[in-house]
């Protein structure tokens, strides 16, 4: 049980980290990385580099050597910390005012699409479902994605619907001086579909639904990491002081790894 195209998936991973650390040093150190950007973005971008740099880094190198000893649970991981970075690189490279990075942003961002890709693939190959006893507690898991996902749609509703209605621009594209927001085009088209099409396959015990079930949980985890990093720093900076929303992303990191521990639990041997 091992990847089959490990040279290729470590020589990806090792591009990837060297892109994601350069880009996330700039950001948290140099200050001239977000001048163009409206302040709140660019505390919030400061926020999510330091996570980038001092936690996910170090996660897909470690993650990726896991996988090398053939760990079961490291496959969900390295892949679950790719699909963060994909996610977040979309982001970064449509919604981050054209800098010096911009390179290393479309680079970082290819290089997590392909390598995700490579790894959904090799994925598949394997019998991931036997990996696991019948104790995984499906119906649980499943609603809280499906859940998780209702919430951050009603988010983004709250804020998009109106102004669709009026005709007029919702206050985090037109206070951040953007075309669109690029986390409600992934998020709407693809994340939070991801959630509730992962939640069925998974009650419906199918074999994608096992293999991105554990990969979404980290992603949730990886994600509400960032956001209440970025709440720190716009309160750091003076900028909002409300720490509410910052409540709300640990209880669902807390919830996520909850979840996520129990479902490794599940794995037969190693």
């Amino acid at each position: 049980m091992e990847f089959k195209q490990i040279k290729l998936i470590s020589i990806l991973t090792i591009i990837l980290a060297l892109s994601l650390g350069v880009v996330s040093y700039f950001g948290t150190f140099v200050s001239r990385t977000y001048e163009r950007d409206a302040t709140p973005m660019a505390v919030q971008g400061m926020g999510q580099d330091i996570v980038d740099l001092f936690l996910v880094v170090p996660l897909l190198l470690g993650t990726l050597v896991l996988t090398w000893k053939h760990n079961k649970a490291s496959f969900f991981l390295f892949g679950g910390t790719v699909f963060y970075i994909l996610y977040s690189f979309f982001i970064y490279a449509f919604g981050v005012h054209f800098n010096e990075l911009f390179l290393l942003y479309c680079l970082t961002l290819g290089t997590s699409l392909y390598l995700f890709i490579l790894i959904m693939i090799e994925l598949n190959k394997m019998d991931v479902q036997t990996w696991f006893s019948n104790k995984i507690p499906v119906k649980t898991i499943s609603v809280y994605l499906i859940v998780t996902a209702i919430m951050f749609y009603m988010l983004w509703f709250k804020d998009i619907v109106p102004a669709v209605l009026t005709n007029t621009i919702p206050d985090s594209v037109a206070d951040y001086d953007l075309l669109v927001n690029p986390v409600h085009v992934i998020d709407i088209s693809f994340a939070l579909p991801g959630l509730i099409i992962t939640a069925i396959l998974l009650f419906k015990k199918q074999k994608l639904g096992f293999i991105l079930t554990p990969i979404f949980l980290i992603f949730i985890i990886m994600l509400a990491i960032a956001l209440i990093g970025m709440v720190v720093m716009l309160k750091i900076k003076g900028i909002n002081d409300t720490v509410t929303i910052a409540i709300f992303f640990i209880i669902m990191s807390i919830l996520s790894t909850v979840l996520l521990i129990k479902y490794f639990k599940t794995i037969m041997g190693d």
